[in-house]
Formats: C-alpha cells, structure tokens, sequence
C-alpha cells in the first residue's frame, strides 16, 4: 500500500498533522508551512497532546515506515544513476553492482505487480448480495 492510500484512510486531523509534520504536498500542490497552532485550529484540536498521543500509535508508526520507504525509491533512483555512470566510464565493480540492481528492481516489480493484481482483486469485492 502506498503512503497516499495509507493516508487516505486516516482520520483528516491525523492526515493534515502528519503531512504539516513531514511537509507533504497535498494532491500536487506545494507544502504551505503553518505554524501547529493553524492546523489544531482548523481540526478542532484543543491540545497538543491529542497528536503526541496518535505518534504512539500502531497506525502512525505504519504511516512512517511508508514515508520512509518512499523516501528510500528516491535514494534507490540516485544510487542506481550514479553507478549507471560509473560503469559507464569502465569501473568492473560499478558495472557488477548495476547489474544487481536492475535484477534486485526486476524482482521488486515482479513481486509488486503480483501483490497490486491481489490487492485490486481484494477490492472489487463489494460485499452486495445478489
């Protein structure tokens, strides 16, 4: 599950404090930066705590670990261009370790498209009685 599905099902005053945390767009648009106290004033939250509170929990930690492994693609993507380079300029090694990354994301998108075709299958079920 992507960070944006994830986040979709999350309670809007979690999913606006979680984007303002880690300033996340918001469906495209640039981050505005606010102070906390704006965005406790338009969800209704009176206390800090009620956020400090949901960073306990199981749901906040999940939404992290995707966060983190978004941001881990984008280091994926650097680290492979910048080796692409070197093994194109001849260094044996860059071009042993370019070769292992491109089976390394053949196998990621392998295994991606197995899980989205069950995930897609999993949501078509629409629980109607016929």
């Amino acid at each position: 599950m992507t960070l944006d599905k994830q986040l979709a099902k999350t309670p809007l005053k979690y999913r606006r404090y979680f984007r303002w945390k880690y300033k996340l767009p918001v469906r495209g648009r640039v981050y505005v930066d606010r102070p906390l106290e704006e965005i406790m004033r338009i969800d209704g939250v009176k206390n800090k705590e009620t956020y400090y509170s949901w960073e306990k929990t199981e749901q906040y930690k999940h939404l992290i670990d995707l966060l983190i492994q978004s941001h881990a693609a984008n280091d994926l993507i650097d680290m492979y261009n910048a080796m692409l380079d070197k093994a194109k300029k001849g260094d044996a090694r860059a071009v042993n370790t370019v070769i292992k990354l491109q089976k390394s994301i053949a196998q990621n998108i392998k295994q991606n498209t197995n899980n989205n075709i069950i995930e897609d299958d999993e949501e078509e079920e629409d629980d109607l009685i016929i």
